[in-house]
């Protein structure tokens, strides 16, 4: 490339890291090409890869999975939970409010509003816990287990990567870019050093494949409602138009900045899911999603150790690395991006507030959300109110519309999900390439818009060919391959931040004592009189 050309790009895209730039460029135009041309040979090998990895190292991403959250609550609990992210005197830059809303709103709200209603229904009819599949005794082991897999498992996995990014770059002012997380360990040789450049490609590889499934997911729920709400058939090209007109929403919406748009559409997300969530509250089985409710806390919490280490050693069938094992290696593929942005929109905090706020906050959310939206849908099975587990079997996607065909009102409930899905997809796109741009743009703070517009358009492309090389299959298997390298580089990030955590807390504490020695040495004027 010419120095002319380079110089253009420079103007257009900002500052930013060739090699990362494209490498990751490379990687995802690859995938791409690869599934436009042999759609069948891509979603193959994607499965073949996935398969493996799971089979092979699922006992370690469970242990990975148990060691992050012990981790993060030690440190969130222990004497650095007091210690913020950022310099003395620094505040939240976003109110705590909005600050939670907008947790929801990078990537995981998709995921909400799709298997809400089908994840619980796959558990329901196949358990590997103490109960048989398909009878009522089934009904709160199958809520259990969608809420282990969306509850502390899956935010601490989000949120330790989140602190292990924020506490160096606010606190010490290094660049917002994972690699800034290995401070602790390479010092002030961290930028430009090999260990960096691994850790911020393989961040920037799994977001590309974590995010790619998260609109991939979404498109498959919005592909359904199109056809129950407009009565049109969409296929491959009915995908490519959806998913056309969320990059453009999206576009819309990153031009106007994290502090509008990501923020606007982050309240409304939050708002309108809160809503439909309580309408089928109050229009089912209010009394008996109550109490199941208050079982499901109860059941979670005694069950949370033995869950957390099950990893079926006989294998004695495919449930734990189809659901459980794949869930944690998703958590990782999605952890650098989610935990990026968590990490951006953080400043101020103390580690305990982070905590307390990004992980107890959403996770008490989860147990809720998949004790109504889940145990309706499972209800609805078994009084055969709707035809939950023919829906889901056929197509994920149809979950949350068949429960609400059970209810009044239908129809504009349909229409409120599908638009409630689509400003998730929104969101989604914006804070994973707002996180993407970051890291191309060497930690910059506020990339340039050209430069997340780019990385949406990739994001966006490569969920439309990895939907078309297999479905939900080939989603799933992408996000495993992308993600599993990744977790291995989470353990050195945990190292670091606890040499960072350590050193700055003896700075604070070497500072307490020269205080406390000044004020002990000093004499009051009217002690000297």
């Amino acid at each position: 490339m010419s120095q002319k050309d380079q110089g253009m790009l420079t103007r257009l895209l900002g500052k930013y890291d060739p090699v990362l730039f494209y490498v990751t460029a490379l990687f995802t135009l690859t995938i791409v090409v690869i599934g436009a041309t042999n759609p069948e040979a891509l979603g193959h090998y994607a499965n073949i890869a996935r398969n493996y990895i799971s089979n092979t190292f699922g006992w370690f991403f469970v242990a990975v999975t148990a060691i992050y959250i012990f981790f993060g609550f030690f440190i969130g609990f222990s004497k650095y939970g007091k210690m913020t992210l950022g310099k003395d005197g620094d505040k939240p830059e976003f109110s705590t409010t909005t600050w939670i809303a907008m947790l929801f709103s990078c990537g995981i709200g998709v995921g909400y509003v799709l298997w809400g209603a089908a994840e619980p229904m796959f558990h329901f009819m196949n358990t590997p816990y103490d109960a048989v599949g398909g009878t009522k005794a089934a009904l709160p082991v199958a809520i259990r287990i969608a809420s282990l897999h969306w509850g502390f498992h899956s935010w601490m996995g989000y949120s330790i990567v989140g602190l292990c990014i924020a506490f160096p770059a606010f606190r010490l002012g290094r660049p917002m870019t994972l690699s800034t997380s290995l401070h602790g360990i390479l010092g002030d040789k961290v930028e430009g050093h090999i260990c960096s450049k691994i850790l911020d490609t393989l961040g920037a590889i799994a977001t590309v494949g974590g995010l790619s499934t998260a609109l991939g997911l979404g498109i498959i729920s919005l592909n359904f409602g199109v056809e129950l709400i407009f009565g049109v058939e969409t296929g491959i090209i009915g995908k490519v138009i959806l998913m056309s007109i969320v990059i453009g929403i999206y576009i819309i919406s990153t031009m106007t900045g994290l502090q509008r748009g990501m923020t606007i559409l982050s309240n409304i997300n939050i708002v309108v899911a809160i809503s439909w969530c309580a309408f089928i509250l109050f229009n089912g089985e209010t009394n008996i999603l109550l109490r199941l409710m208050v079982n499901n806390v109860g059941s979670y919490l005694s069950e949370l150790i033995p869950m957390t280490f099950y990893t079926d050693p006989l294998q004695s069938s495919k449930w734990i690395t189809n659901w459980s094992i794949f869930y944690w290696l998703l958590v990782i593929s999605w952890a650098p991006f989610v935990g990026g942005f968590i990490a951006r929109i953080s400043r101020g905090r103390t580690i305990r507030e982070f905590i307390l706020g990004a992980v107890l906050v959403p996770s008490a959310f989860s147990l809720v959300w998949f004790t109504i939206v889940g145990g309706s849908a499972v209800l609805a099975e078994i009084n055969q109110t709707a035809p939950m587990w023919e829906a889901v079997s056929a197509d994920v996607g149809a979950g949350i519309y068949t429960l609400l065909g059970s209810f009044p009102l239908s129809s504009f409930m349909n229409v409120v999900v599908f638009v409630n899905m689509i400003l998730f997809l929104v969101t989604s796109a914006d804070s994973a390439s707002f996180f993407v741009a970051m890291l191309m743009s060497k930690g910059a703070y506020e990339p340039k818009t050209a430069m997340k517009v780019v990385w949406g358009v990739f994001l966006g492309s490569l969920a439309v060919v990895l939907l078309i090389s297999g479905g939900l299959q080939a989603l799933q298997a992408a996000s495993i391959v992308a993600g599993a390298p990744f977790g291995v580089a989470m353990l050195f990030m945990f190292w670091s931040l606890m040499k960072t955590l350590r050193s700055e807390a003896a700075k604070e504490e070497s500072k307490q004592l020269i205080r406390t020695e000044y004020q002990e040495n000093i004499v009051c004027p009217s002690e000297a009189a």
